[in-house]
């Protein structure tokens, strides 16, 4: 299967598409599969609120930043964030993977993290541009879409981590969860 094939087939059958990730070149897949999801989102739900002159929903916790200023700013940042946090819970997962004496590929966990970010995308995407275009872009309704995603996120790395590191199911969801977490708690800090 192609990135493209696997891309989309995750949406329908990720259980299938984690099986065919397994024997694709890691971690390029996850790096390209990270910079789709941040970029597109940098430039065109980003853009868009930043275009319509949109205020993020809580001011800005960086100091440096001010909220009038802050989509301008993370039209060019999001994509670093979401190499980081990439990283980062790839990193996490590697640790306490080894913590715990597993057996653990690093490669392949950046692979499973960044393709479970990608999968989901084109839905937020689509999703996020028509709340745009209603005007319906506000904090209660984002807050709750965006809690249902997460949770699809947990399912997705889970399937990842049980087909590709053949996890134990508990193990897998308690990886997946840590790894939203970090996400959404650096997300409260860097995202609006």
């Amino acid at each position: 299967m192609t990135f493209l094939q696997i891309w989309l087939f995750g949406l329908i059958n990720p259980s299938h598409a984690f099986d065919e990730l397994k024997g694709k070149p890691a971690p390029i897949w996850g790096f390209r599969a990270v910079l789709i999801r941040f970029v597109v989102t940098s430039l065109t739900t980003t853009l868009a609120l930043y275009s319509l002159g949109r205020l993020p929903f809580e001011p800005s916790w960086l100091t440096f930043l001010s909220t009038e200023d802050y989509y301008a700013a993370e039209i060019f940042f999001l994509p670093v964030f979401g190499l980081s946090v990439w990283l980062l819970g790839g990193a996490i997962t590697h640790l306490v993977l080894r913590l715990a004496h597993k057996t653990s590929d690093f490669d392949l966990i950046l692979n499973i993290v960044g393709v479970s970010m990608l999968i989901p995308a084109p839905v937020v995407w689509i999703w996020d541009w028509t709340m745009i275009a209603l005007n319906w872009y506000q904090v209660t309704m984002m807050a709750i879409s965006h809690s249902v995603f997460a949770l699809w996120g947990v399912i997705l790395y889970s399937i990842g981590f049980k087909k590709i590191l053949e996890l134990q199911t508990p193990a897998a969801i308690a990886l997946a969860l840590l790894i939203v977490v970090v996400y959404v708690l650096l997300a409260m800090v860097f995202v609006r």
